[in-house]
């Protein structure tokens, strides 16, 4: 009996191992899919090398699905995703389990960071936005949950063909952190505060107050509220007592800015040898109140003759009592020109305005003026377990464009909303508090 020598033996362990690799491949190729489609953007453009991710989730008792953040959901060996190819197409050829079940997108980069055994102080941020899955017929639109999914109900024995998925261009602003050597700050926990105003200088609002983790290189990725119209912007950083702004740049519409450079006031050693974690940031529309507040001047609306100004006040009845002793009253918003001269006169934030329930259950100025027209943000833009349901008892402008937004006492804006504009019809009426 002759026996093989030991380089072949290795020769046809390798050749089988490959034979083995290359029938499981092509069985894979073979295997029906199970959900397939393409992805575009909302042109309808293709868009490549991106992936798609499906996952079963679970219904809470009153119908709806319960949210998991993504660092736990990818975890789960029922996270499938599937990438597209050049023409945007993509197929998912694993058993789908039957149930409700969430399709959504995420970039590879993200995927990569995600399956890291060491995920440690991660920033999800999306390159596109899911808007709406077409399946056959039917449309679904993203969920409130998450960074842009939807969510409908599968059967094991169906087999999907021809989804449409299509999604939009996140905005962002990207950049680097750098000391005053040129050296980048990495893998630290920075402050970052953002402004931003229309192309003409008007409107000014700000962002909360946002910490962000850099990455080893010093990179940064701060996300931006999508606008179809150009707006500047100007960004600064605080870390350890060292700060950086930037100059005021523009973004265009629907586009993402990269490779902003922020140059701290300082070099390494300049930071303490056990920098301590960055302080809690307050909620958005979270102000503190001064023991006594600064004097301001009341403002002409020059297209109805009304004077305008805003104050800070503890709460809503605090703010309608402040109305009062002003010979004023808190705002009423009778047309979009007046709503547009508001948003640039005193910027993006959380304000009381002067509409309330009455008895009747009916909105109503607390001026008595008709209700001629209506800024009402979607129900659903902020999620129920911040803004509960139930009736509602006043109206705040928000920081989302000044759409307005009904609260009741419980709410987080009723709550933490610290600031009101008052309305007169004439300037020349009332005398301005000392301690406004």
């Amino acid at each position: 009996m002759n026996y093989l020598n030991t380089k072949q033996t290795i020769f046809i362990y390798v050749v089988t191992m490959m034979c083995c690799v290359i029938f499981n491949a092509c069985n894979t190729q073979n295997t029906p899919a199970t959900l397939s489609g393409t992805l575009i953007d909302v042109e309808g453009k293709p868009i490549a090398n991106h992936i798609v991710t499906l996952y079963p989730i679970e219904m809470g008792d009153i119908g709806s699905a319960k949210y998991q953040p993504i660092t736990t959901i990818a975890t789960s060996p029922e996270f499938i995703t599937a990438r597209t190819n050049k023409d945007g197409s993509f197929a998912f050829r694993e058993k789908i389990s039957q149930g409700m079940i969430r399709i959504g997108l995420i970039s590879p980069d993200t995927l990569k960071k995600l399956r890291k055994p060491d995920l440690k102080d991660f920033d999800f941020n999306t390159k596109y936005k899911l808007i709406s899955v077409k399946i056959g017929v039917m449309t679904f639109y993203r969920d409130i949950h998450g960074p842009g999914s939807t969510t409908f109900s599968f059967l094991t024995d169906q087999r999907m063909k021809n989804v449409v998925i299509v999604a939009r261009r996140e905005m962002w602003i990207g950049g680097k952190i750098v000391f005053n050597d040129g050296k980048p700050l990495t893998d630290a926990p920075v402050t970052f505060k953002t402004s931003t105003r229309q192309k003409d200088k008007t409107g000014e609002s700000r962002y909360g107050d946002r910490i962000r983790r850099t990455d080893s290189k010093g990179n940064f990725l701060l996300d931006v509220s999508y606008h179809s119209e150009p707006k500047l912007y100007k960004v600064s950083a605080e870390y350890q007592g060292l700060s950086a702004e930037s100059k005021e740049f523009l973004i265009k519409g629907s586009t993402q800015h990269k490779s902003l450079i922020l140059k701290l006031n300082g070099d390494r050693n300049d930071i303490p040898e056990n920098p301590k974690p960055p302080e809690p940031l307050p909620l958005p529309g979270m102000v503190t109140l001064p023991k006594k507040l600064t004097p301001e001047q009341w403002i002409v609306n020059p297209h109805n003759g009304h004077a305008y100004v805003k104050i800070l006040c503890e709460n809503f009845e605090a703010a309608k009592d402040r109305a009062f002793a002003e010979s004023a009253y808190l705002v009423a918003i009778n047309d979009e020109d007046e709503q547009k001269w508001i948003s640039s006169a005193f910027g993006y934030e959380l304000y009381w305005i002067g509409l309330q329930n009455n008895e009747e259950g009916k909105w109503q100025w607390i001026s008595d003026e008709p209700i001629t027209y209506t800024n009402w943000g979607p129900e659903d833009r902020f999620v129920e377990d911040i803004l509960r349901k139930g009736e509602k008892e006043a109206a705040v402008m928000t920081f989302v464009e000044g759409e307005w937004h009904a609260v009741a006492p419980g709410d987080l804006f009723w709550t933490y909303t610290r600031r009101a504009i008052l309305e007169k019809d004439s300037w020349h009426t009332g005398t301005p508090s000392e301690d406004r």
